[in-house]
C-alpha cells in the first residue's frame, strides 16, 4: 500500500480541528448563560450518569446468570 504523508497529515490536522471544536461546543453547552441551560446541562450530566450505571448493574447481571448457566450444565 502507497502512504501519501502529505494527505496524511492533512486528514490528522482536520481530525484535531474537529477535535477542537467539539470540546469548545461542549464546554460551551456545560457553561450555559442563562440558569436554564445551566440546569438542562446539570439535568443531562445526570442522566447519562444514571444511563451509565443502569448498564453497569444490568452488566453484572447478565454476567451472573450466565455464570450460573454454565455452573448449572457442568
Amino acid at each position: 500500500m502507497t502512504s501519501y504523508p502529505e494527505i496524511e497529515s492533512e486528514l490528522n490536522r482536520k481530525r484535531i480541528l474537529q477535535e477542537v471544536e467539539s470540546i469548545r461546543l461542549e464546554k460551551k453547552a456545560t457553561q450555559g448563560n442563562t440558569l436554564l441551560d445551566k440546569k438542562l446541562a446539570l439535568l443531562g450530566r445526570w442522566m447519562i450518569a444514571s444511563g451509565e450505571r443502569l448498564r453497569r448493574r444490568h452488566q453484572a447481571l447478565q454476567e451472573a446468570g450466565s455464570s450460573k448457566l454454565s455452573k448449572a450444565q457442568a
